[in-house]
């Protein structure tokens, strides 16, 4: 796989702890240690708006899926519910002891799950009037490091190494230890049938929900052992940050030893302490994106694709020498939406601004024009394929 960074957002001061998209994929919301949240465009890189009120660093953020409010996490051993739009705090949610890690919102934002160091995971109701705890989880032996909700399940992992899934409809608690500590989890695959979860061995453990929670597959290749780095997933991706400084992507397969990485994009001057893939980066996408927060104050914005997601196409293109003036046809493998140059299909000597052109183009591509890049094939006299240059 080939990655560019589309955006790089600086607008941070210290480390930036985390980042993720909103539903829409239009907007990246992020936190660290300047005890800011900033909401930034995802295609313009501008910032959008700025969320104070913690007092000590942002450990983690959640948002609804219609985007109206999000809800933070942090030092300081706050939640805090915003609006939004008017970038004021709704509610402050106090029970825990210590920092607060992660944080997890069902898709309305009527319920909020938190996890702590003190070993604890909170649950609010914003319903309800009272603003302790709805119910509190104590079954950790040591920090609860990442929160999935679902609409009846409650996914947590703990440095203690242990994964655990609350069925908040059967009260029951299903307990799949790893052997080492956890510190990300985040649903995979099809109809999240498996569930990512990041260690501190250095690997991404893949289980099947399932399954009770055999672990079909490892992946590995970065660096986690010393901080809590974030991993996530989506049908057919795995992502990762690492202490390298390097973002690893991994192809979801099935491997009983453990697997390597697709590719590791660079991009970041220090640890990489959480990785977003776009909301419409699924099986289907012709390119993926992704965010990336990072030690050195930066958001990398990445666009990616890879031989999994290229197809044929018949590229025709004129070529003109000293002595001839041809049409020559290709079969190449594309990495990414583009634009054809010098093309002359119905060969009236035009090149590919020809309107007529640019229709046969777009019938023959599935890529819309305001998807395209420009492509310039060069050939030698023997009529090979010299060079592709996608700019």
């Amino acid at each position: 796989m080939k990655a560019d960074v589309v955006q790089r957002l600086t607008e941070h001061t210290g480390s930036v702890n985390t980042a993720i998209f909103d539903a829409t994929g239009g907007y990246v919301i992020s936190g660290g240690q300047d005890k800011r949240i900033l909401l930034s465009n995802s295609r313009s890189g501008q910032l959008v708006q700025s969320y104070n009120g913690h007092g000590w660093a942002i450990q983690d953020i959640a948002i609804t899926r219609d985007s109206s409010q999000l809800v933070s996490c942090g030092g300081d051993r706050m939640v805090f519910v915003w609006d939004v739009n008017i970038a004021q705090i709704k509610r402050k949610l106090t029970g825990h002891q210590q920092r607060v890690d992660c944080i997890a919102t069902n898709k309305d934002g009527s319920i909020v799950a938190s996890g702590s160091f003190d070993t604890n995971v909170c649950i609010w109701d914003l319903r309800a009037a009272p603003r302790t705890p709805l119910q509190m989880l104590k079954e950790s032996k040591d920090g609860v490091s990442s929160l999935v909700l679902s609409d009846t399940q409650l996914i947590a992992g703990s440095i203690d190494g242990s994964v655990r899934t609350y069925d908040m409809r059967m009260a029951q608690c299903i307990v799949d230890s790893l052997g080492t500590s956890v510190v990300s989890v985040a649903l995979a695959g099809k109809q999240a049938h498996f569930l990512a979860v990041g260690c501190m061995d250095s690997s991404v453990q893949l289980l099947d929900r399932n399954d009770q929670g055999k672990v079909v597959a490892a992946f590995t290749g970065h660096r986690c052992t010393e901080y809590r780095i974030h991993c996530d997933a989506n049908d057919s991706l795995i992502a990762s940050g690492s202490q390298d400084g390097c973002v690893y992507v991994w192809d979801i397969a099935f491997d009983k030893t453990p697997r390597g990485p697709s590719s590791c994009f660079s991009g970041h001057k220090g640890i990489v302490n959480s990785v977003n893939l776009h909301p419409q980066s699924d099986s289907t996408a012709k390119t993926f994106s992704m965010v990336s927060a990072g030690s050195d104050a930066s958001l990398c914005h990445s666009a990616f694709w890879g031989k999994k997601l290229e197809s044929k196409y018949l590229v025709e293109v004129t070529m003109t020498t000293s002595l001839t003036h041809r049409h020559l046809v290709y079969e190449t493998s594309l990495p990414k939406p583009y634009r054809i140059v010098h093309v002359d299909p119905d060969g009236n000597g035009d090149d590919a601004e020809n309107p007529d052109d640019m229709d046969w183009i777009n019938r023959g591509h599935e890529e819309k024009a305001r998807r395209r890049t420009r492509l310039k094939i060069t050939v030698d006299e023997e009529n090979q394929i010299h060079e592709v240059e996608c700019g």
